[in-house]
């Protein structure tokens, strides 16, 4: 499952000789639905990958990457409405601040909020060459690109196509369908992933107290999960010096133990 298209076509076309693989252009979000459709109601093994793919990076008309001239796009799917100019023009620079500094990590986020509007508004923010400048007259430095360039750019990104978002509802939909001593796996490799997988991951392996008017214990809901990393796995060294992308990748994973008090953590995400 794939929101990305060119992921899609480059998938089957690397497995199309194998009928037991399944492909479909969607949000893993839907994961539930998708599944129903194919009148399956449970599943034993769900992994989710929340990078964004190598060869979307490189694709110089989706804007990325800021080493790769070409639009200011960043829609992973091409069929939806939002780019980043329309995310821009319906943003403050308060509201922008805030994505800058909780997806991004950015220093002086509201100084660089406004810069960005500001040359919008100006016109002059239609290409990846146009938000590095922008970016850089925020954070000027010598003879190299500044860290904060990768930073906007990554926050920007996760904003447009609402990655934090989708992320929490395909784990609950994960949760929802996977079978009893199945396994949920999940590889992430931005902090603000990683906060969601640990959330929700602690949340369903810890049981639920619920308490009378008083504040006393009137029941306690057994945890449907076990937690299988309380400390996410991480590449070694040797990892990250064959493929240097995995430097930021944390997996964690739980194992469901029943399906019996779902609906009680089901109804808890909701009330959280």
């Amino acid at each position: 499952i794939d929101r990305d298209p060119k992921a899609i076509q480059i998938c089957s076309n690397r497995f199309k000789n194998n009928n037991r693989l399944k492909l479909f252009h969607a949000n893993y979000a839907e994961m539930d639905q998708i599944i129903y459709k194919l009148g399956i109601q449970k599943v034993d093994v769900i992994l989710i990958d929340a990078g964004l793919s190598s060869f979307a990076l490189e694709d110089e008309t989706r804007g990325f990457s800021f080493q790769k001239e070409g639009p200011l796009d960043m829609r992973v799917n091409p069929k939806d409405t939002e780019t980043l100019d329309n995310y821009l023009e319906k943003n403050d620079a308060h509201t922008l601040a805030k994505v800058l500094k909780e997806y991004g990590d950015v220093r002086k986020p509201l100084r660089m909020a406004e810069k960005i509007l500001l040359r919008k508004k100006e016109g002059k923010l239609k290409k990846v060459s146009d938000l590095v400048q922008t970016i850089m007259e925020v954070f000027p430095t010598r003879n190299r690109i500044p860290d904060e360039v990768r930073q906007v750019f990554q926050a920007l990104r996760i904003a447009v196509n609402q990655e934090l978002f989708f992320l929490n509802k395909g784990l609950w939909a994960g949760i929802k369908i996977l079978s009893e001593g199945g396994y949920f796996i999940v590889i992430s490799f931005h902090s603000g992933e990683d906060r969601i997988v640990k959330s929700i991951f602690r949340f369903v392996s810890h049981p639920i107290k619920i308490l009378s008017t008083e504040g006393f214990l009137r029941e306690e809901i057994p945890p449907i999960a076990q937690n299988l990393t309380p400390k996410p796995l991480i590449p070694s060294t040797e990892e990250i010096k064959r493929n240097p992308k995995a430097k930021s990748a944390k997996l964690r994973a739980i194992k469901k133990v029943s399906d019996k008090y779902i609906d009680h953590y089901l109804k808890g995400a909701m009330d959280r």
